[in-house]
Parts: C-alpha cells; sequence; structure tokens
C-alpha cells in the first residue's frame, strides 16, 4: 500500500496566482479510442486555456510501443473536433515545439538521459526481467512494500565498462534521493509520499532505448513549455517522481493540478474495456457534443452551483470554470443526467428556425445511416416542413435524435413495404370486409379538409366511419395501423395520421386498394 499523507485546510483551497503564458496539455496514449475520462481531460484542459488566454496541447505519448492499437490517433483527432475542443498545437496542426508525437523525439530524450548519467544521478541497470520478476514475486510473498533493491546502482565503473563490452542489455535508471518529496496540489492540496521507501530507483530509458512514460513525459512538458498539468487522479502518486526529474534536469517543475475519478454509480472505477464510456459511442447515439460536455461539468465541480440539468455554451462554461474548486471526491457518472441534458439541448435548438435547419441536416444524415436506399426513395415525401412538424411533436419524448429511428418510428420515414403488409394481415387475422372498406376510408381521408386533421378529430371522424360502414372499430384501427406502418403495435392512428400528413396517408392507403386487385393475400374472412 502507497503511504500517502493528505493535509486538509477548510477554508483555503491551494491555488496560487496564474501566469500570462498558460500553456496546458492533453497527452494521451494511443492505446485505444477516446473514453469519458479521456474527454474530461482535454475537456477541463482546454476551459483553462481558454479562461487564462493560454494554448491548448495536443500531444501523444506512444513510447509503450507495445500498447498502440491503430486506428487510435485518428479517433482522438476525431472525437476533440468533433466536441469542438481544437487544440492550438498538434501533431496534426504543427506549431513551433513540435514533434508533438514522442516517437519522433526519441533524440531529445536520449541527450537528457546522457545529461543525468554524467552528472552522476542516473545509472545503467543490466539486471535481468527474470530477476526483476523474482523481487516483485517475492514482494508480494512477504507482503512488503518493495521497489527495485537499486543492485546495479553500485556497479563498479570498471564491470559497468565490461558489461558494455560484452553488449549485455541494460536500462538507465534515475537516482532517487532518500526523503519524502512534498507538493502543493491546486485541486488536493499538499502531498507527500516517499518514492525512495516505497519503489527505490525507477527506469527513465527502456532496454529498446525507448523512454518510461515518467521521462518523456517531464522532458517534453519543460521543453513544450507547459506551464500547468491538468490529468486524472491515478497520476498523482507519480507527481513526486516527476517533480524528481524535473530537479535533477535543473527546471521549475509547473503546477499540477489532479482531477477526481470518474465511477460507476456502485463506486467502481469507470472501465476503459466498457463500450458505453467510449466518445465514439455517445457519438453514434446521437448525444451532442455540448450536452456531453455539461454532463461531464456537473460531474465533477468547477463551475459553480447548477441549476438542473440545462447545458450552457463553451463561453459560458468557460467564464465559470475554476479549477481551485474542483471536488476532490470521485465524480458518479449518472448516464441520466446526459439524457436529461441532451433533451434540454434539443428542446434549446427548437426554439429558433436556424439551430431547427441544423437539427434537420443532422436527423437527414442519421436517416441515410440509418435506412440507406430506403430513405433515399422517400426522400422526395420528406421536405424540411415535414421533418420540422415531427421534430416539434416529439421533442418532449426525445432524449436523442436516434429517438427518431426507434423501430416503431420507422414508418415516419420510409414506404411500407407490401410483403410486409400482407404478413401482418395474415398475422394478425385481419377481416376480407374490413380490407375491403378500405377504399371507402381512403376517400373519406382524401375529401377531409386539411385543417381537419387533428387528433381529436381524426379520433371522432373515424369512429363515424367505422359506424357506417358497419366495421368494428378496433378492427379498422389495426388495419389502419398495418397499412400505414406494417407494425403490430405503436402510436395511435390519429396521430400516425397527423404525422403523415393527408397526401402521404392517401397515398398508402391507394398504394394497398391498387395491390389488392392484383394479389390474393389470403387474409382471414369474416
Amino acid at each position: 500500500m502507497y503511504r500517502v499523507y493528505f493535509w486538509k485546510c477548510i477554508s483555503v483551497r491551494y491555488f496560487s496566482f496564474v501566469p500570462s503564458n498558460v500553456r496546458v496539455r492533453f497527452a494521451p496514449s494511443p492505446t485505444g479510442f477516446m473514453h469519458l475520462g479521456g474527454l474530461r481531460t482535454a475537456f477541463f484542459n482546454y476551459l483553462f486555456a481558454r479562461k487564462n488566454k493560454g494554448q491548448f496541447i495536443l500531444r501523444i505519448e506512444d513510447t509503450d510501443r507495445k500498447r498502440i492499437k491503430s486506428g487510435s490517433i485518428e479517433n482522438l483527432n476525431a472525437m476533440l473536433e468533433w466536441a469542438g475542443l481544437t487544440p492550438d498545437e498538434s501533431p496534426k496542426k504543427g506549431g513551433q515545439f513540435g514533434p508533438y508525437i514522442q516517437s519522433e523525439r526519441l533524440a531529445t530524450y536520449q541527450e537528457k538521459a546522457e545529461y543525468l548519467l554524467k552528472t552522476g544521478v542516473a545509472y545503467r541497470c543490466f539486471c535481468s526481467e527474470t530477476r526483476l520478476d523474482i523481487l516483485r514475486k517475492e514482494a508480494l510473498r512477504t507482503r512488503e512494500i518493495r521497489g527495485y533493491d537499486n543492485k546495479c546502482r553500485h556497479l563498479e565503473p570498471g564491470e559497468i565498462d565490461r558489461l558494455l563490452k560484452e553488449g549485455k542489455s541494460y536500462t538507465i535508471r534515475f537516482k532517487v534521493p532518500d526523503g519524502p518529496v512534498s507538493h502543493n496540489d491546486v485541486v488536493f492540496g499538499p502531498q507527500t509520499y516517499d518514492v525512495s521507501a516505497n519503489e527505490g530507483d525507477f527506469i527513465i530509458i527502456k532496454s529498446d532505448g525507448f523512454p518510461t512514460y515518467h521521462f518523456a513525459s517531464v522532458v517534453d512538458d519543460h521543453l513544450m513549455e507547459i506551464s500547468h498539468i491538468l490529468r486524472g487522479t491515478e497520476w498523482l502518486i507519480s507527481t513526486p517522481k516527476h517533480i524528481l526529474l524535473h530537479k535533477a534536469l535543473g527546471w521549475q517543475p509547473p503546477k499540477f493540478a489532479h482531477l477526481p475519478l470518474l465511477t460507476n454509480s456502485d463506486r467502481s472505477k469507470l472501465s476503459k474495456r466498457q463500450e458505453s464510456i467510449g466518445i465514439e459511442y455517445f457519438k453514434d447515439k446521437g448525444y451532442a457534443p455540448i450536452a456531453l460536455l455539461n454532463f461531464l461539468a456537473v460531474a465533477g465541480g468547477g463551475f459553480g452551483k447548477q441549476e438542473g440539468c440545462i447545458p450552457e455554451d463553451l463561453d459560458t462554461l468557460c467564464s465559470k470554470f475554476r479549477l481551485e474548486s474542483i471536488n476532490t471526491g470521485s465524480c458518479i457518472v449518472d448516464l441520466r443526467k446526459l439524457d436529461l441534458f441532451n433533451h434540454n439541448y434539443l428542446v434549446q435548438q427548437l426554439s429558433n428556425d436556424r439551430s431547427i435547419t441544423n437539427l434537420i441536416k443532422e436527423l437527414r444524415i442519421i436517416l441515410r445511416k440509418k435506412y440507406g436506399e430506403r430513405y433515399d426513395k422517400e426522400e422526395k415525401n420528406l421536405p424540411d416542413s415535414y421533418i420540422k412538424k415531427i421534430l416539434l411533436c416529439y421533442k418532449d419524448r426525445m432524449r436523442t435524435l436516434n429517438s427518431l429511428i426507434e423501430p416503431d418510428m420507422e414508418y415516419l420515414w420510409t414506404a411500407v413495404e407490401w410483403e410486409d403488409i400482407v404478413e401482418k394481415f395474415s398475422l394478425m387475422k385481419i377481416p376480407a370486409s374490413t380490407i375491403a372498406r378500405l377504399k371507402q376510408v381512403g376517400c373519406f381521408l382524401s375529401n377531409l379538409p386539411e385543417s381537419e386533421y387533428t387528433q381529436d378529430n381524426l379520433t371522432q371522424k373515424l369512429r363515424e366511419v367505422s359506424e357506417q360502414y358497419k366495421v368494428p372499430y378496433s378492427s379498422m384501427m389495426r388495419t389502419l395501423r398495418i397499412v400505414f406502418t406494417a407494425q403490430k403495435d405503436g402510436p395511435g392512428i390519429a396521430e400516425i395520421i397527423d404525422m403523415l400528413g393527408k397526401k402521404r396517408c392517401v397515398e398508402k392507403i391507394n398504394f394497398v386498394t391498387e395491390k389488392l386487385h392484383h394479389y390474393d393475400i389470403g387474409v382471414c374472412h369474416s
């Protein structure tokens, strides 16, 4: 168990004057697609930079070559762009402090490692992986706090030369000085941790010549003039190592601010393997970027008192953001709040014509992706005015735009296939006597003035039609549902007719009645 000591202050948060040249970085490893924790880190860095008129940098930390996954960098760029968190400097955009991919900076890390070797605060370690594994297993067996035993720190120069001449593989380790290291974290306050007692000398250059995360990030943070490091609380325990490295290289460490852990409702840690925390998952489900960012904002504090789940734009969030007021406790991810934020976002967008136009464009993209050629064939019957009507009618029920492509909503966007209608007629044993009255119902709907196409009026008129033709009302409703939607269940018929509109409803009935002349549907006869 790590020995970490916390001092809590009742009335003072640990935050010092913010310099004018604020530079922060989001530095993910390309080991998978961006998840909620990564987006939260990027988001808070972005806000801190904007609030202080600073720079937001994207740096790719790819020195752990075994864990790299293809497509990760492209996904990181795409998700940042989707969320509206555009970096000022990045591998894609460039900048005066590049390259911004660590594997392209190996010569710089070797140079700094050689400096530490020459100044005597680093040394070559020739211990095999087998020996190190034995040390780890022994520590587990004895339940002792034990890191590397610093064996190679004490090698004589002659022994080092001999091993080098033999071509013996080695790493480079940092000589950790005795005693605890203390620092003030912007969020968590004073921290103290003894690296020497808990871990021993740690590796800065691996046997393959690549730097470790600890060493590369320290070198890059200094050379890229990073002023503040905002990252997840899991790195709090590593901060003393980074401070020691900065000092050994003769550099002033940046200020550190660690962000609280995101957890499930049962307080368990969010796993990167959970599909439902991937940002692409939320994008594909139809959540708006600003709704997701507002959701992350309320999860961890830093924005003052939040009233309800009403989303605010990036400028407003930036003006409210206070790094020193972030919560220190873990943050529960309650996705019900995300649904509320996104619902309220859609309601906001439906309040003016310009934003409605944008929603219509977004929905058309979703429809084309979902239905393909079926949507393309029906698009001529889906003018913007129709889609606007659907959006406004369903605004109180929508969580996302994807709510409008649920199976029972398919009839709104695609033409019903004749085969599906026939199948449902047979499955639901629709009497031939009821189907035979479809033409009369079509004539009734065709003659009914557009002004009378309201749900209340349609319900009453359809009851009158069923009585006039002596067709059970429930049987007529089932038949019309199949004609309009090819579904067994769904909204009320008056709502369906109201949504589809007079022209499309009449066309659908005429389509079925014309087919009936040429096709034996084998329905149940009354």
